[in-house]
């Protein structure tokens, strides 16, 4: 089953490399890196982990340094709930660049899914002083300071996340959703 899956999410796959053959002037080795990246993606996405984490390591002995396969890596791992196993890729990722604000959250994120709050704070504190304006780092910040009971400078992160948050994608998918998700279910049950 999983390898008709695979099959299914290799197609688009296919498509691009040949569209990348002749309609785009790339290098051989740049279509066959997009190629890699592509069976990788099928293969987890078809749940054959240890598949793509195969294709992965024959494009780190080309590029040992590459922070798109030790992103993937990471995401790969954290879908699966394996946290742990998703934070040397992250630190991987910050260790080559000391800037890639996604790679400093995303191992803030991990490190919140385990309970290390003080561990979340600080790399959080490394994402925000790259981005301060960034609100989901800032609504995590809060959750995290929250959790660690300081209730003054979580509040504080929290409304700085709000004003970071025009649209109020913030509180709508928090507290609020869960409100009218709640309403939702009610009226059904009404009806």
């Amino acid at each position: 089953m999983k390898t008709l899956r695979y099959l299914f999410y290799m197609i688009p796959v296919l498509f691009s490399f040949i569209k990348d053959i002749f309609l785009k002037d790339l290098s051989r080795e740049e279509n066959r890196l997009h190629y890699l990246f592509g069976k990788a993606n099928a293969y987890d996405q078809a749940g054959l982990i240890d598949r793509a984490i195969r294709i992965y390591q024959e494009i780190l002995r080309k590029d040992p340094h590459s922070i798109p396969v030790f992103m993937n890596l990471g995401g790969l791992c954290f879908r699966r709930g394996m946290f742990e196993s998703a934070i040397p890729y992250y630190t991987k990722v910050v260790n080559l660049n000391p800037k890639h604000y996604q790679g400093y959250y995303w191992l803030a994120v991990c490190y919140w899914k385990l309970g290390r709050y003080y561990a979340a704070i600080n790399t959080l504190e490394e994402v925000i002083e790259f981005l301060p304006t960034f609100k989901d780092a800032l609504n995590l910040m809060g959750d995290c300071y929250e959790k660690v009971g300081e209730g003054a400078k979580a509040e504080h992160y929290y409304l700085k996340a709000i004003s970071a948050d025009p649209e109020g994608l913030v509180i709508h998918s928090g507290i609020l959703n869960r409100s009218i998700q709640d309403k939702k279910k009610e009226e059904r049950v009404r009806h």
